[in-house]
């Protein structure tokens, strides 16, 4: 009796920790929306084994099929979580229609022809069903993480406990009738015995990469710039370095572009820093929405810089005048009404194995040049060339 108890209580218990801890991450980290799924699925889990092994709300007949809705809950909210992990829509409607595939027959072994062996063959390929779309969508993502990979083993494990089970049942290792009833059947004390075992591995996967997230952004938070939000220098540096090595290896041109606020002195001078630090956030706005560039940064006080692959000049020189114009248009609190904000900008484009710091020095120079011909334009540096080969390439 009293271990009947410990196993009808442990799983409950083991999901309802789980998903008391999922919440508490999310109420310190709302920008989680992946968070209250997991909370949801660990609580339809532990709900759904009380109703089972307590023998709440049984129907029809010995079948408990608010608990079976609860499993499918759960592994549908689970698998849906690591979309919204990565901000992408769930696949809802192949879901659904995995769901859908699996309901109607399993009604028709439920009703009119009742066989157990068939409903846990069906549950069980519905629950792969899932768990198979998610996995696959999840290995489709580029430049996956450690955490994405923490993420997609979890799925995979729950898609393997969905095939191996039933087919321990098919060749017959598992009874799902010894002659009492199917919750004292070797398949369902296999269930009770092995899930916490098999809901702390997955769990924990899914703890760790959650844990792995919170570390990158803390780092990401040190890397970016606290009044714009844009990459600050040293983020711009490091997340720079990267990008270049990646363009290089597959033949993109990287290009830099460097803006500074023209006679932001006298904005601070006139209106007082708080109307300055207005100004610095409209451009630094305006820089994010209209550059259309790989990475943004605030460098300096009233500096940017804005990293680009896979452009050519004209593309380079479009994307100043689109941000130069943006920031005609746009107005700031504080400043009288058409008081001009402007930027003088410098473009750079590389045709060389340059580095960041080079390409940022050289977009420098381009810059000063357009300061000193009078500010409020876009300035580019000339293409040199040198023979390689006999041949005159650009560099």
């Amino acid at each position: 009796m009293h271990e009947q108890l410990f196993f009808a209580l442990v799983n409950p218990i083991v999901a309802l920790i789980f998903s008391v801890s999922f919440w508490l991450i999310w109420l310190r980290w709302r920008e989680y929306r992946h968070l209250p799924a997991l909370t949801l699925a660990f609580l339809c889990m532990g709900v759904g084994f009380v109703l089972h092994d307590f023998k709440l709300l049984v129907w029809p007949g010995e079948v408990n099929l608010a608990a079976n809705i609860l499993y499918v809950a759960t592994i549908t909210l689970a698998c849906a979580s690591t979309f919204l992990r990565k901000n992408q829509t769930p696949p809802i409607a192949l879901y659904l229609a995995a769901i859908t595939a699996g309901a109607l027959p399993f009604a028709w072994y439920l009703f009119v022809e009742p066989s157990t062996l068939a409903r846990i063959v069906i549950t069980s390929a519905a629950f792969a069903a899932i768990a198979g779309i998610t996995f696959v969508g999840l290995n489709r993502l580029t430049d996956k993480t450690l955490a994405d990979n923490l993420f997609a083993a979890g799925v995979g494990i729950a898609f393997f406990i969905a095939l191996f089970r039933p087919a321990l049942v098919l060749t017959g290792i598992l009874d799902i009738d010894n002659g009492a009833e199917f919750t004292s059947s070797d398949y369902w004390t296999s269930i009770r015995a092995f899930t916490p075992i098999m809901s702390f591995l997955v769990a924990t996967l899914f703890v760790v990469a959650i844990g792995i997230d919170i570390v990158n952004h803390l780092k990401g938070q040190a890397d970016r710039d606290f009044m714009t939000g844009l990459l600050n220098r040293r983020g711009f540096e490091t997340a720079g370095a990267e990008a270049i090595k990646r363009d290089f290896a597959v033949s993109r041109l990287p290009a830099m572009l460097v803006a500074d606020i023209d006679d932001f002195k006298k904005i601070n001078d006139t209106y007082g820093h708080k109307i300055g630090d207005a100004v610095i956030i409209a451009v630094a706005r305006t820089l994010a929405r209209h550059g259309g560039a790989l990475l943004t940064a605030r460098t300096g006080g009233e500096e940017f810089a804005l990293y680009f692959n896979d452009v050519d000049r004209a593309d380079l020189q479009d994307a100043a005048r689109s941000i130069r114009v943006a920031l005609s248009q746009a107005s700031v609190p504080g400043l009288p009404e058409g008081y001009p904000v402007t930027l003088s900008v410098g473009l750079h484009l590389s045709y060389s194995q340059e580095s960041l710091n080079d390409m940022m020095a050289r977009a420098d120079k381009a810059l000063y040049r357009a300061k000193s011909e009078g500010k409020d334009r876009a300035v580019m540096t000339q293409v040199r060339l040198h023979l390689a080969g006999g041949i005159a390439r650009p560099s």
